[in-house]
Parts: structure tokens; sequence; C-alpha cells
């Protein structure tokens, strides 16, 4: 019997390639529709970021794209996610293995990531440092995923 494939890799694959709508790996638990703004705060540390001033922005709304952006799912967002987010946020993990993310807060499709930009940024990009809580990325790449989350977290084809 072929053994199911890994679900961080199938949200890598449909973060890169921004066709996945829906969840591409069946979950086994019930998942709530928590939405990440009543699960989490927008508080924020006192790290620096690339040395810009991004560490200026109180929200994704100010936050601006630079016109020069590069960044894509395919370059950027899809490894950052798979890296530090969709080992505890994604739809296929059960309540005990999600090492204390809520249920229905998930990003293994870029749909999921377009529509809790503004949480994400809010705890993990630019300044906000409290996702994730063990092994957090450098300043460089939250400055990054700011960037590319402002963008409107474009793909390769939206450029």
């Amino acid at each position: 019997m072929p053994s199911r494939p890994d679900p961080r890799l199938v949200a890598l694959l449909c973060l890169s390639l921004g066709s996945c709508t829906e969840n591409p790996v069946p979950s086994d638990s019930n998942a709530s529709t928590t939405d990440a703004s009543t699960t989490t705060d927008a508080s924020t540390t006192d790290t620096p970021t690339t040395g810009d001033a991004t560490a200026d922005y109180p929200s994704l709304d100010e936050r601006p794209c630079p016109e020069d952006s590069i960044l894509t799912a395919e370059n950027f967002g899809a490894p950052f996610m798979l890296t530090h987010c969709t080992g505890c946020h994604h739809a296929a993990l059960k309540e005990g293995e999600r090492a204390g993310a809520p249920l229905g807060v998930n990003f293994e499709s870029l749909d999921k990531v377009r529509a809790q930009a503004a949480q994400i940024w809010a705890r993990a990009a630019d300044q906000n440092a409290t996702m994730p809580p063990v092994g957090p990325p450098p300043a460089d790449e939250r400055a990054q995923l700011g960037e590319w989350l402002a963008c409107g977290a474009p793909t390769a084809a939206d450029l």
C-alpha cells in the first residue's frame, strides 16, 4: 500500500503553485473555524528588523509593498511557511500534534495564508516576534515575510 505524502510537503507544493483552494490533505479532526484574530494578540517585541523603518508599521495595512519586490510564494513564502509555520498550523494535524496552535488556524494553502495575512503579520513579520515560539526566524526573514504579505502574498504568476 502506498504511503501518504507528508502533509507539509503537500502544503509547500500548494503554496508554491498557488492552486490549492481547499485543504489538499484530509483531516481526521473536526477542526473548528476559530478566527485567528480571536486567538492571537498583536503583541510585539523590540526586536529590530533589517535596519529599515519596518518596526514603525502598526498594521499590515500600513506596511508598504516595495515596487521592486521580487518575493513570491515560490521563492520565499512557501519555504518560509513550511519551515516556520505548518509544523503546527496544518489542518492534517490533530489537536495534540499542534504544539498549542488553535484548531482552524492553518496555513497549508496560499488561500489560507492570504485570508489570515494580517494575523500572520501581527505575530511573525517585521517587528512582530511572538511566533513561532521556538526557533524564531532571523529579523531579515521576518522583514521579508512582512514584505511578501504586504504585497498580497503573490506567486510568480502574479508579478
